[in-house]
């Protein structure tokens, strides 16, 4: 039977801590039994004892420094399954001092092979920049739904750069019937026209427009010989890709095929019994990748006041959900985005619970939903964390939290912990949706805290 290094290891320094303490019992019977004087018996009683606990510290010591070192190479084989599977994920940073000197160097080659890819990955982006930065127009490019994909600094100067600055909306900067229209006018002529649009401050600007065909959305010019010409761009241009059309779902659909919503929520409190929700928040995903573009994040009028210490947490008070949609008018939206695909979330019991009872109460039909829970995938991969908090998780797939504690950001950073961590879930030998269910089931104590919670449906439940 195979056993691994670390186990190898483990049992022998199990052993000999064993053999120390069995001849320490001996040596101190002996020394005891011999007819020495009492102050040398004491002596060597001592001294035996000295050596039983230093040899039994050293033993202690260089199990943790054997147990540390193999967690680290663990560490190391997540993060190379992972860049496998990922070119853009990032190693979890070590400092120096913090691990070995071998396992320092194997992080530097592997910090080094990611560096190289991300400069391949920004050839392109460099070569796109100084086309760009050549065009003496002030230029935007938005997605369908008016989402700047792109922006030159002329048109930052033109129309404002906080109102243009990509991931925003064009309709902060221009007003939104006049841009819409040339947007549909181009599409109908199959060419570049000329429009005129207007600013959010009044001000009239004349615009070339023409669409982008099958990529989505369109590119606005305009002339602004009045600006400073500087060679600078910003852009995203994934913005304008979409995820491909949800599947039908069963339970052989490969992870690498799935579509799925990862999803959060903020609520009023923790118990499903008898608060209400306030916030929903989703991200679209397909196998491992997060289409940011298609995010949703909704205040909701939850009809009760909402306490302080729930606020403390998301940021949410009263005021700022007094004009908010009812949950039915949120969760149709949301249901729209959701349709067909699995729901991904960490502790995701809870938000399911919030939201069966919320659909229960205002007389909404619930059929309850496929889900994945990142807590339970990680807590089945064995990752040897002090933890599983979306912050910890976070750390060690290297993930930047943004906008934690609210539901689209809570969502967010779920997102790209589970792409990062579908490549060891994978080599785990997981590699459809039932059987990540199944994996996931191996987290038994907490699953048991969750229904305990009463975050899962009763038996008999509508399904």
């Amino acid at each position: 039977m195979k056993r691994s290094l670390r186990r190898a290891i483990i049992i022998m320094l199990s052993g000999a801590a064993g053999c120390v303490v069995i001849l320490a019992i001996l040596s101190v019977w002996f020394a005891m039994a011999a007819p020495a004087a009492g102050a040398q018996t004491g002596f060597v009683q001592f001294l035996v004892g000295g050596v039983t606990l230093a040899a039994v510290f050293g033993v202690w010591y260089i199990f943790k420094l054997v147990d540390r070192h193999f967690h680290e190479l663990d560490r190391l084989r997540g993060a190379i399954v992972t860049l496998a599977g990922n070119q853009s994920a990032v190693l979890p940073l070590r400092e120096p001092g913090e691990i070995d000197l071998e396992i320092e160097r194997l992080h530097q080659a592997l910090g080094d092979l990611t560096a190289r890819y991300a400069e391949e990955r920004a050839v392109p982006d460099s070569r796109l920049g100084a086309v760009l930065a050549s065009i003496s127009e002030a230029l935007v490019v938005i997605t369908e739904q008016g989402q700047v994909s792109l922006v030159n600094y002329l048109a930052k100067d033109l129309l404002g750069g906080e109102r243009v600055r990509v991931g925003t909306s064009v309709f902060a900067a221009l007003e939104r019937d006049p841009v819409t229209e040339a947007v549909e006018r181009a599409r109908k002529a199959g060419q570049a026209v000329e429009v005129t649009l207007r600013s959010v401050d009044g001000n009239t600007l004349t615009a070339r427009v023409v669409t982008l065909a099958e990529h989505g959305g369109a590119v606005l010019t305009f002339a602004h010989a009045e600006g400073e010409h500087r060679p600078e761009v910003e852009h995203d241009l994934e913005l304008h890709d979409q995820p491909p059309a949800p599947r039908p779902l069963t339970d052989d659909t490969h992870l690498t095929e799935l579509p799925a919503t990862v999803m959060d929520t903020e609520t009023t409190g923790l118990n499903p019994a008898k608060d209400r929700v306030i916030s929903i928040g989703g991200v679209r995903v397909y196998g491992g990748r997060v289409y940011r573009r298609f995010g949703f994040d909704r205040l909701v009028r939850p009809g009760v006041p909402i306490p302080g210490r729930s606020t403390a947490i998301h940021g949410i008070n009263d005021a700022m959900v007094a004009d908010a949609d009812s949950f039915a008018s949120v969760y149709h939206e949301f249901a729209q985005l959701s349709r067909d695909t699995v729901l991904i979330g960490h502790n995701i019991a809870f938000d399911v619970a919030m939201l069966r009872r919320e659909c229960a109460m205002a007389k909404l039909p619930w059929r309850e939903p496929k889900v994945l829970d990142t807590l339970l995938l990680a807590d089945a991969l064995k990752l040897g964390l002090p933890g599983l908090s979306l912050e910890i998780l976070a750390d060690y797939f290297s993930v930047n939290i943004r906008g934690r504690h609210t539901a689209l950001g809570d969502s967010l950073v779920t997102a790209e912990i589970y792409v990062r961590m579908l490549p060891l879930v994978l080599e785990a030998g997981v590699s459809t949706l039932g059987e990540a269910v199944t994996f996931s089931n191996r987290a038994r104590h907490l699953i048991a805290q969750q229904k305990a919670a009463g975050w899962h449906p009763t038996p008999g439940a509508e399904a």
